[in-house]
């Protein structure tokens, strides 16, 4: 059995302007710039390049102290590009939850279809072994030879055991799924840049301000917990199927792999946190 490949990819592909990139030497940046430092925070800062608009904030804040006429309504005006920076930047983050969510709930139903059909198999070989039993039961009361009723009940016996025994294993039944475009890859591989991810929402996985201890990325701690949690005794050739092209997965295979994808969104999700408090900044 084969999963679809495409199944939660976006049906258009994204692109994104480079006029709104994240500097790289943000720190160097903001120590040049005294006007923004002492209006917001570094947090708020970092966030703010993060969307894009430190160039817009500078702006603003010396359209607020311009003795020029018309200096309040190119305030507003640099106000709501800010605005929209904050919407876009919203959706980017609605965008990668939504095709997390996605392939987490494919791969947990793909893992629970494969245990309906192993809980199947052990039910009817579970009946299959009692009905032997049963029988063989039956047939040893009823056979007068003694000599013939033990072969009978022997085996019965074994046919018996053997359902029994089969019923203790996975039938180790899998379903091949392709992933070409698999959103675990970077954050496994720590990658400096991502093809797949939006620009801003890579750059807060990577950057240790946005993170609670502000001594390691969210993306590391995310393949941190992956690593203790959830393959802690993982073979890489299972590494390999999670963060390859895809294979032949089993249902833990599956499990795994919506647990991964959760936790991943759950870190995405977070990121409009970080966008909250900058908005509150921008309205004070």
């Amino acid at each position: 059995m084969t999963a679809q490949n495409t199944y939660c990819h976006p049906t258009v592909d994204y692109k994104y302007d480079s006029t709104y990139l994240p500097e790289a030497n943000i720190d160097a940046i903001l120590k040049a710039d005294t006007a923004l430092t002492r209006r917001y925070s570094h947090h708020d800062l970092v966030m703010a390049n993060a969307i894009g608009v430190i160039p817009l904030l500078r702006e603003l804040s010396s359209l607020e102290t311009s003795p020029k006429a018309d200096a309040r309504l190119e305030s507003v005006v640099k106000h709501q590009q800010i605005l929209n920076r904050l919407l876009v930047a919203s959706t980017q983050i609605s965008s990668v939850a939504a095709e997390l969510d996605c392939e987490g709930e494919r791969a947990n139903r793909l893992g629970t279809y494969l245990d309906q059909y192993d809980s199947q198999r052990i039910r009817r070989l579970t009946l299959l072994s009692i009905i032997v039993g049963a029988a063989t039961t039956v047939a040893t009361t009823l056979i007068q030879s003694d000599n013939a009723s033990k072969v009978v009940g022997i085996g019965g016996g074994i046919i018996g055991a053997g359902f029994g025994g089969l019923a203790a294993f996975s039938s180790n039944r899998t379903i091949h799924l392709s992933h070409e475009r698999n959103l675990l890859t970077d954050v496994w591989q720590q990658n400096q840049q991502s093809s797949i991810y939006p620009p801003f929402v890579w750059y807060v996985l990577n950057e240790k301000v946005f993170s609670n201890s502000n001594q390691y990325s969210v993306s590391h701690n995310i393949r941190q917990r992956w690593q203790n949690y959830v393959l802690n005794d993982s073979s890489p050739d299972e590494q390999a199927l999670y963060f390859g092209k895809g294979g032949d997965y089993k249902a833990d295979d599956f499990h795994a792999r919506a647990n991964m994808l959760n936790q991943l969104q759950s870190s995405v999700r977070s990121i409009n946190q970080e966008l909250h408090s900058l908005a509150l900044a921008l309205a004070r």
